[in-house]
């Protein structure tokens, strides 16, 4: 198969978790195996034909087949801002923050990134409805700055939102991939040392991340060192974990979407998939072991390389040019993978017309997917139809708790065929 180059450019940007997904669905890879950093010349985790040819053991031409029959649809690369490169040399410092955004974004697997910028005094787990002015990213330079308005006139307010533009009397926004966040290094230390906070916020394109925010280590583990390690320990598998101020960190859970999509909807769209289940077991486990304050399942994240300028956080410091400090933001962990784990617990809270409901085994859910399909093509009457909300797993007044009592009926009926079957096994 003979692409354009410019084709080529674009699978080769394809946002890293998708194709991950994508692999996963396809059977060339488990949802426990991660995507390592580096395997001889290969940099899975950061390129995709790289990510292609690890894990279907192919060569380039085969790889990018696959990702152009497979993501042919895909324009993730025209919703980039686009930041030029800085023209001067960058400091030290910033080479060193750059280094770790990029190792950030490849934990995370998102090729694009909303980037805001957070007045020191707003509360980011109350972030969901908070008032964002809209600030192009190139305007910032002249918007105004954290030091110019009191926090009395700022109350209610979170910051700025960048990357929103008017096109056509249309409003767009465009988001920010690896490239973007590290060209803009000069302008958001700047904005970073006036006092703002600097967060990214995942684009869910292909996956769904969980946030633990102010992460405690699991109940009743008292052993471990760290929250992270108490995660790890229980099973987790954490792609990012940071040390956000001095004795706080978030942790965030990769998992992929289509378990989560309602049999039956197509597109990408949140209404495909249960979000709401989702997001309560996101609120259940920050109640246990993170803020129980938190809202809002699409929830920004720290940037690290950056400061934690929130006031709680100022400590004093003698002999130094300057009286206050605030913690940099560290990477404690960061690996390219899905977690199993998060996903199953999470797909408990869930309603069961979800492609992956972790309590029914393989025929049933088969099955289950079968009957639906039949009810959406109008081969049972429109009182048979599954609520649009929760339903308790397989009882008899849901659709699929008609099917799996009717599987179960049909093999009490048959105890001599189940006994062969068995001793087969």
């Amino acid at each position: 198969m003979e692409l354009s180059k410019e084709e080529v450019t674009r699978l080769r940007r394809l946002d890293p978790a998708g194709v991950h997904a994508a692999l996963i669905a396809s059977g060339a890879m488990s949802v426990d195996d991660p995507l390592p950093k580096r395997v001889g010349d290969l940099r899975p985790s950061e390129n995709s034909i790289d990510a292609v040819k690890f894990a279907r053991k192919c060569e380039y031409h085969e790889a990018i087949a696959w990702l152009h029959e497979t993501f042919r649809d895909d324009q993730t690369h025209e919703r980039n801002v686009g930041i030029r490169q800085v023209e001067r040399e960058l400091f030290e410092s910033e080479v060193v923050i750059n280094k770790l955004v990029k190792r950030q974004m490849d934990a995370l697997g998102c090729s694009e990134a909303r980037i805001t910028l957070m007045f020191k005094e707003a509360d980011e787990a109350a972030q969901k409805g908070a008032d964002v002015e809209i600030v192009p990213e190139s305007d910032l330079s002249s918007a105004s700055s954290d030091t110019s308005e009191s926090p009395a006139k700022r109350k209610g307010k979170f910051g700025y939102l960048i990357g929103k533009r008017t096109e056509n009397g249309e409003k767009t926004e465009k988001f920010f991939n690896t490239r973007d966040i590290q060209n803009c290094v000069g302008m958001l230390r700047q904005r970073n040392g006036e006092g703002m906070n600097v967060l990214m916020t995942p684009m869910d394109r292909h996956c769904f991340y969980v946030m633990l925010d102010d992460a405690r280590n699991r109940r009743g583990d008292t052993e471990s060192e760290s929250p992270v390690q108490s995660w790890i320990k229980a099973g987790y598998k954490p792609c990012l974990a940071l040390q956000t101020s001095w004795e706080s960190r978030q942790i965030i859970f990769r998992i992929p979407k289509e378990p989560f999509r309602i049999i039956g909807k197509t597109g990408n769209d949140d209404s495909c998939f249960d979000r709401h289940g989702l997001h309560d077991y996101f609120q259940k486990i920050n109640r246990e072991c993170g803020d129980d304050r938190i809202s809002g399942l699409r929830h920004g994240i720290r940037l690290a390389g950056y400061r934690n300028m929130k006031p709680k956080h100022e400590r004093v410091v003698e002999g130094k040019a300057w009286s206050l400090e605030y913690p940099f933001v560290k990477i404690e962990h960061a690996e390219s993978t899905f977690c199993s784990k998060t996903m199953r617990d999470a797909l408990k809270m869930c309603r069961e017309d979800v492609v992956g409901r972790a309590d029914l085994d393989a025929s049933r859910q088969e099955a289950a997917r079968k009957h639906v399909a039949g009810l959406k093509n109008g081969e049972a009457t429109q009182s048979q139809k599954l609520p649009p909300r929760y339903a308790p797993p397989l009882k008899p007044q849901t659709a699929l708790g008609r099917a799996a009592a009717e599987f179960d009926r049909r093999d009490r009926e048959r105890p001599e065929q189940n006994r062969e079957h068995s001793k087969c096994r």
